[in-house]
């Protein structure tokens, strides 16, 4: 599976190679926004998941779930992560704009692995 993670924090990155990596996903690392649709809109494979963090600099989750799904991507599913409280109007703005699922951060990496198969299909995608 080809995972898109467009995550700002280095230390979370991190933290996402070790929840997947020992599951053979193929992880490709965006570091903001901008360079998340730059990746997106590169040939080759195509991906099967975007992990999106939503506070980012330069352009929010909310504003890069806007984009994909207007653009050649739009079933691409994607897991949002954020601390935002649930009545904090950028997650709200997000969610209405199609994330399909919010898990929430500090998020344990089973929690992550199960969302992941729980949109995906299998015992931890």
């Amino acid at each position: 599976m080809r995972i898109l993670i467009v995550e700002d924090a280095p230390l979370v990155q991190k933290m996402y190679r070790l929840v997947f990596s020992p599951r053979d996903h193929d992880l490709v690392m965006a570091a903001n926004g901008i360079e998340g649709l730059a990746l997106l809109e590169q040939p080759g494979a195509p991906f099967d998941l975007i992990l999106l963090d939503l506070r980012m600099p330069d352009m929010d989750g909310a504003e890069f779930i806007r984009r994909v799904r207007a653009g050649p991507w739009s079933a691409v599913p994607v897991i949002l992560t954020t601390a935002e409280p649930e009545d904090s109007p950028l997650l709200l703005q997000a969610r209405a704009r199609g994330a399909n699922v919010t898990v929430r951060k500090p998020w344990k990496p089973q929690e992550l692995r199960d969302a992941v198969a729980a949109l995906l299909g299998g015992p931890g995608a």
